[in-house]
């Protein structure tokens, strides 16, 4: 190989290099930022829920006995498909995925699933496509 090759191939390599090192500090920073955000917006629930729990408890003591609110907000996270399993239900607005009575409800319209990777009656959500 000629010297300029050899000089561009290096200077690819050093590129490359300086490339992986800043993704890796943007992944770590985006990381950082991430957790403090996440760690001020519990702190600041956590004093909300303190204060209505503080007016609940006065409004309650003008009726009868104050009760302990529970001021957790429920979580609700869709269950989403087994790629493997169900390969023609992942992004199906159809897709159920609770588990009643020990059985896996896929769908209304495919209760166990279709047996293709494939589904005539496949739906995707439109708001977010």
């Amino acid at each position: 190989m000629e010297e300029w090759q050899n000089e561009i191939a290096a200077a690819f390599k050093d590129l490359t290099a300086l490339f992986d090192e800043f993704g890796r500090e943007l992944t770590e920073f985006v990381e950082e930022v991430a957790t403090e955000a996440q760690e001020i917006l519990t702190l600041q629930w956590d004093e909300l829920k303190e204060v209505l729990t503080e007016m609940w408890q006065d409004i309650e003591l003008e009726f009868e006995e104050p009760s302990v609110m529970n001021w957790d907000m429920p979580v609700y996270t869709k269950p989403m498909p087994d790629p493997a399993t169900h390969p023609a239900c992942v992004g199906c607005i159809n897709y159920n995925g609770t588990v009643y009575g020990g059985n896996l409800l896929v769908c209304g319209i495919y209760p166990y699933g279709c047996n293709s990777d494939t589904c005539a009656d496949w739906e995707g959500d439109n708001d977010l496509n």
